[in-house]
């Protein structure tokens, strides 16, 4: 079964899957528990949100350099694009709101981004950092 939402699907959204290219990329998504809390985010948000990373398979090159699997890999996080700093405020704003236990800002390439991960409450990892 496909995983979508009102707003969010693989066809318009495709970097919800993985997009490595690596021959045996199982193209892995976003869980669908956690993108009904993206669409949420989204509801709220008033506006559209681009997903520039969801799922991403063992072979990514971001996940395969990590010496332990990340959210991408585990299918509960997205990251989405931003341009301001008042849009970046509100995601993360609304981020924790909706449950998200991780919430980061980065930048690739000079496009920013909200992290918004969804992951065990007794993870000891570190909720909130700068890319």
């Amino acid at each position: 079964m496909a995983i979508e939402t009102e707003n969010f699907n693989p066809t318009s959204d495709i970097k919800l899957l993985c997009t490595c290219g690596h021959p045996k990329c199982d193209k892995r998504s976003i869980k669908q528990v956690y993108l009904n809390k993206v669409q949420l985010i989204r509801d709220d948000y008033g506006n559209p949100m681009q997903i520039l990373s969801g799922g991403r398979c063992p072979f990514h090159p971001n996940e395969a350099k990590k010496s332990t699997i990340g959210d991408h890999e585990k299918c509960t996080t997205v990251d989405v694009r931003y341009k301001t700093t008042s849009e970046r405020n509100k995601l993360m704003v609304l981020a924790g709101r909706h449950g998200a236990t991780r919430v980061a800002e980065g930048a690739v390439n000079g496009v920013s981004f909200v992290h918004m991960a969804w992951t065990p409450i007794n993870d000891r990892s570190v909720p909130t950092w700068q890319y």
